[in-house]
């Protein structure tokens, strides 16, 4: 697609050489293809993993709350010294998102964010794969620790130096400049989804798996 569409620089083409797989559907996850899982980070470690990789990976790049990296979960909670568990648990269920629930969890990470520290917050569990929306997730838990937490709004105490790895990942600095403003997902949300449906159109001619 990058060739077809000339989306690199000044038009200039990869050389590319695309190798087919057998077997493989677009419906598919991992744990369907009947092959062993080999982790493609320390903290990925199963096929499941890769699931939760968009649910906080975002928010972990500004190392404000633990995400689970340094823990037995990564990507698959969060958590911090100042939460109470059982209060953002309730906040979060209340929200009704589809696919996920929340518990409450106490921890202490080995490593990373939080180190020896007893840490409270949520923990997430993905109940339906096909309904809940991954990469939003982050995102409501920033803003109902903000309602319950004013003075631990996320932006306003995370390290400033690390607003461009955030960016980078969002693909723009629009998604926190508009989330930051009330610290609200809804600001951010339509920006957030803007090129999808374009994306799915332009790629779809380029499908090698049906």
């Amino acid at each position: 697609m990058l060739n077809g569409e000339r989306m690199l620089k000044d038009g200039k083409q990869c050389r590319l050489q695309v190798m087919k797989m057998k077997g493989w559907k677009r419906k598919m996850d991992y744990t369907q293809t009947g092959l062993q899982w080999v982790p493609s980070s320390p903290h990925i470690p199963h096929a499941h993993s890769a699931f939760f990789y968009p649910v906080s990976g975002i928010l972990g790049e500004l190392g404000y709350m633990s995400i689970g990296v340094g823990y037995t979960i990564p990507f698959q909670m969060f958590a911090a010294p100042w939460v109470e568990a059982e209060k953002l648990t309730r906040s979060l269920n209340a929200r009704h998102v589809p696919g996920i629930v929340f518990r409450p969890m106490y921890l202490k990470p080995f490593y990373s964010v939080g180190k020896g520290e007893l840490l409270q917050g949520v923990q997430v569990h993905i109940m339906d794969f096909g309904k809940a929306p991954l990469s939003e997730i982050q995102f409501l838990v920033m803003e109902e620790v903000t309602k319950l937490y004013p003075d631990r709004a996320v932006f306003d105490h995370a390290d400033k130096g690390r607003f461009s790895m955030f960016d980078k990942v969002c693909g723009s600095q629009q998604i926190r400049e508009r989330f930051s403003r009330r610290n609200a997902w809804e600001d951010a949300r339509d920006y957030w989804y803007k090129d999808v449906e374009d994306f799915r159109r332009l790629s779809k001619q380029y499908y090698l798996y049906k």
